[in-house]
């Protein structure tokens, strides 16, 4: 059963989150603090070198490879997911894109995304 949340964009995450595990897409999960975000994704059987990570103020994209090396003829049956996938997060509030931390740890990719302050205002003198 969904029990929706104060968003009111909570039934496009959850429905989001069906495509995502229909799809073969990782599964993740989000925590947040007062001070960073923690972002955990199931990655078995991906290496840390096939991981990418791109991060902005606003969120950040996650991309990995699955390559198929495996194409002998004596597969009877294969229910693995291959391939490409990428996968978006976005935050309520600001991160530090630079201050990411992540670390793969027993199949699962553990990123650790400090909030910041929202911008500070700055005058700015108008010239001729």
């Amino acid at each position: 059963m969904l029990a929706l949340s104060q968003s009111p964009f909570s039934l496009f995450e959850h429905l989001d989150r069906q495509f995502h595990q229909a799809e073969g897409t990782p599964v993740a999960e989000i925590r947040e603090n007062d001070n960073r975000y923690q972002v955990a994704v199931e990655l078995p059987g991906i290496s840390k070198d096939a991981i990418d990570v791109k991060a902005t103020e606003h969120g950040m994209t996650i991309s990995a490879e699955r390559p198929n090396v495996d194409v002998g003829e004596d597969r009877v049956l294969s229910e693995f997911r291959y391939g490409n996938w990428r996968r978006s997060f976005y935050f309520g509030k600001r991160i530090d894109p630079n201050q990411l931390q992540a670390a793969l740890q027993d199949g699962i990719l553990h990123i650790t995304a400090p909030k910041v302050d929202s911008v500070k205002a700055v005058s700015i003198k108008v010239g001729n």
